[in-house]
């Protein structure tokens, strides 16, 4: 029951400190946005120097690279001061909340095997170290936004593969326009869930406002290596050769390109198709048979001597690591495998 209080204690404490947040946003937001705009201003303006600038600034430059394809309204310059603040008020927030609610503890808390003694609070002992738990429990809470956006990055990477196919068969109806305004229109006419509307929408603003020719190469090299195919990268050699030497060659070679997506498109189902029970097998079969072997073990040994067994001895705690890797890594490969990218292979 006291347990159960201080569980109650440290939400409490999180939601005080996710309302403070709610009050200094609108604040927090509006500076950061000028400040991304002066960083995008001082990008165009001084392209080469804070280029160079950037690439020693391997963090951001790691985390504008995800946010450019996670992110569903990416802003150049906001969008990563704008994680970055989230995710330290999170850290912040959290190493506050624990820090508190241990505080108020009577005594030192111990843990000891989970399933014999359990917690166990010593009356009257000073907590020493006090800031390792909540610090631990913060970092953990930090990471979650971090890990949440990789996982959606790979998610609409897959997607993108094949998104690709729709902008291509839409930007062959506007051959006769300059490469912007077809990357304008199509960005216009794609449904709101391609996952591509947004970045051609920032490489159509790049091919209507560069600078010169190497700003446009990495903002082009950008969308191509978010995609990270080989028919997207046709797709902007394509495009940079119809700004350079003009229109003429690209409907005939977008088509070109949208025949062989289509092909490779066939190809990948028709394998998938093949191979579906197999793919199934990895992603359920290893749970399946792992729950019902418990389940057995448990049944012929009675629970407290599996649970012994299983968590009291080096054997048994090793064995349950190695079956949990396992079991994540086939469920990972069964993943990629479910869905593989449009792609050559």
């Amino acid at each position: 029951m006291e347990l159960l209080f201080y569980i109650i204690q440290f939400v409490l404490h999180l939601l005080v400190a996710a309302g403070l947040w709610l009050l200094v946003k609108p604040l927090i937001e509006r500076h950061l946005w000028q400040w991304g705009q002066k960083l995008d201003l001082r990008m165009s303006l001084f392209g080469h120097k804070v280029s160079s600038a950037k690439r020693k600034m391997w963090l951001y430059r790691h985390l504008d690279d995800l946010l450019y394809f996670a992110h569903k309204r990416y802003e150049p310059g906001i969008s990563v001061l704008r994680f970055v603040t989230r995710s330290g008020v999170l850290f912040l927030g959290v190493f506050l909340s624990s820090l508190l609610t241990l505080n108020e503890l009577p005594g030192q808390m111990s843990f000891s095997n989970p399933f014999l003694e359990g917690m166990v609070l010593n009356d009257g002992a000073p907590v020493a170290n006090a800031w390792r738990l909540p610090l631990f429990l913060a970092v953990l809470s930090a990471c979650i936004p971090y890990l949440r956006m990789r996982y959606t990055y790979a998610q609409r990477k897959v997607r993108g593969s094949y998104d690709l196919l729709d902008v291509i068969k839409i930007a062959t109806k506007f051959t006769h326009l300059s490469a912007d305004s077809i990357l304008s229109k199509t960005s216009d006419l794609l449904p709101v869930e391609n996952v591509l509307k947004t970045p051609l929408r920032l490489l159509g603003a790049a091919f209507a406002g560069y600078s010169n020719e190497r700003e446009l190469n990495e903002e082009a090299g950008r969308f191509a290596g978010a995609i990270g195919t080989t028919f997207a990268v046709e797709f902007v050699s394509d495009l940079l050769y119809c700004e350079k030497e003009g229109t003429r060659y690209l409907k005939s070679s977008l088509m070109t390109l949208n025949r062989s997506m289509e092909l490779q498109r066939e190809t990948i189902l028709t394998v998938k198709a093949s191979s579906r029970d197999a793919i199934s097998l990895g992603l359920y079969g290893n749970l399946i048979v792992l729950v019902s072997s418990v389940g057995t073990f448990m049944y012929m040994l009675k629970p407290d001597v599996y649970f012994k067994l299983q968590f009291e001895t080096t054997i048994g705690l090793t064995f349950m690591m190695v079956i949990l890797t396992g079991l994540f890594i086939s469920f990972m490969i069964s993943t990629i495998l479910a869905r593989p990218r449009l792609d050559y292979h």
